[in-house]
């Protein structure tokens, strides 16, 4: 089954810890019998229900807990990759829902001590040790080298496409068929089995089972450099993928996606030098472009893909180039299916999920700027107001109960005013939004009193509301920056 990583949560931010012992022996198993997958996403998973535990064990508001997971599953990447920066960015992208100073700081110490433990264990080497790339001076050469990048991008975009779609057709085509999981999982993993059996019959290797780190490393040095078999590999890694995936075998699309992106990258700058040999770019260059471009475009971490692209070859001299053909490609794959390969499968359950960063201008928001002081404080029994609005009803200081009164639609021409009875929360004015939404939903209020003393709950204090109206006002506004 494909990992399904964002925690940007709509079922709670709970995972078993059974999870952590199903995932591991399913993907040691998934894996190491071949199957063409990685082995990042299990670990992620891994990580996220470590910090989901955590926040069980220890009682904290669900914010905090999905900081928690997201830390986890960072940390996951980083020590997988020895890559602690794409394990931050990973974690900001993908699946932390605002980013905070707590946030930053929790998720970095996560990917540091992650990444220090797994140099320890697994050596400080970057995944790929490429030769001296030959990367030309962009900004002083022609400039016709850097937009090559643009159409590479473009190719990349439709082949994260593809590889998107064709694992989910693969789902729904497994799923499909007679018998239970066992049998359709022996089907995908058997055809798996006599493509790998093949490969190495006809050439010598089985080059497109398990994850694939050799292959990659052997398109990065040349090794394999002929175009028609690299688009022959590309293809039936994809192939192979979505038989492991579609099957239900327990993986990670990252080491696919940094596969097909090698062999895409290696096949467009073989062709690029047959056409203009002194174009001054190495293949291996365009190799790891592809890689980034990959992994960006199917998941929407283009930043993440760049950053890790760099940390697992060790290069840093390639940004313009890498950055373009990342952008590029991420652009068209969402023009072309907005979800990614993660949020699909929630997609296709009914949940809507944003891809993208925001600025978090609702919790900058403060009440105090929002809320009308359109409201009537009056003691209890006196004469109601002949105008629409909130009643603040008092005694002895205090606020006994709230009412809204308004105009029935139904008969606006008789101005017959209602009153209801509605249930309240206090709030300071210097509160955000959002803790003026979390008092609504810890209180199941319906209205917000702004009091500068919200702990005393003194009806002197009281300086403002905040109904629907004053909410659904400021989204209103807030909507135009999108």
């Amino acid at each position: 089954m494909l990992c399904t990583v964002t925690i940007r949560t709509f079922g709670g931010t709970h995972i078993r810890p059974i999870v952590v012992v199903v995932k591991s022996l399913a993907s040691a198993l998934s894996i190491g019998s071949g199957g063409a997958i990685g082995r990042e996403g299990p670990i992620i998973q891994i990580g996220a229900t470590f910090g989901s535990v955590l926040g069980t064990l220890v009682a904290m508001p669900t914010r905090q807990r999905v900081i928690l997971m997201a830390a986890g599953a960072g940390a996951g990447i980083a020590a997988t990759f020895n890559a602690p920066f794409g394990g931050v960015l990973f974690a900001v992208e993908l699946l932390l829902v605002a980013i905070s100073a707590e946030s930053i700081l929790l998720v970095t110490i996560a990917t540091v001590v992650s990444t220090y433990i797994g140099r320890i264990l697994l050596g400080t080497n970057p995944s790929f040790e490429v030769p001296a790339l030959q990367i030309p001076e962009f900004g002083i050469d022609p400039v016709v080298g850097l937009v090559l990048f643009l159409p590479f991008g473009i190719i990349c975009g439709l082949a994260g496409t593809l590889f998107i779609k064709a694992i989910y057709w693969a789902e729904d085509k497994f799923d499909a068929m007679p018998g239970n999981y066992y049998t359709r999982h022996m089907l995908g993993m058997g055809c798996v089995g006599v493509m790998i059996y093949l490969f190495q019959i006809y050439s010598g290797h089985y080059y497109i089972q398990g994850v694939g780190y050799s292959t990659i490393l052997d398109v990065l040095v040349g090794t394999l450099s002929d175009p028609l078999f690299l688009l022959l590999l590309f293809a039936l890694k994809l192939v192979a993928t979505c038989l492991t995936l579609g099957s239900g075998a327990s993986g990670g699309v990252f080491s696919p996606a940094l596969f097909m992106g090698a062999t895409l990258g290696s096949t467009f700058g073989t062709l690029v030098h047959m056409v203009a040999p002194d174009i001054g770019i190495g293949i291996p260059v365009f190799a790891i472009a592809g890689m980034a471009a990959m992994i960006g475009s199917t998941t929407g971490a283009v930043f993440t893909a760049v950053i890790m692209l760099f940390e697992m070859t060790g290069d840093y001299h390639m940004m313009l180039p890498t950055l373009l053909c990342t952008a590029s490609a991420y652009a068209l794959r969402r023009y072309l299916s907005p979800a990614s390969i993660y949020t699909l499968k929630l997609n296709r359950r009914g949940h809507s999920v944003p891809e993208g960063l925001s600025a978090a201008i609702l919790s900058a928001r403060k009440i105090k700027e929002i809320m009308t002081r359109h409201i009537s404080i009056l003691p209890d029994g006196a004469e109601r107001p002949l105008t629409p609005g909130v009643i603040v009803w008092t005694k002895d200081g205090k606020v006994l109960r709230t009412e809204r009164r308004f105009i029935l639609k139904d008969h606006p021409e008789e101005e017959l005013m209602v009153g209801e009875t509605v249930r309240h929360a206090f709030i300071g004015p210097d509160a955000s939004l959002i803790d003026a939404l979390s008092a609504l939903a810890e209180k199941d209020a319906d209205i917000v009193l702004v009091s500068d003393t919200p702990d005393s709950e003194d009806s002197d204090k009281i300086i403002g509301v905040v109904t629907a109206t004053e909410l659904a006002a400021t989204l209103k506004a807030n909507s135009k920056l999108h």
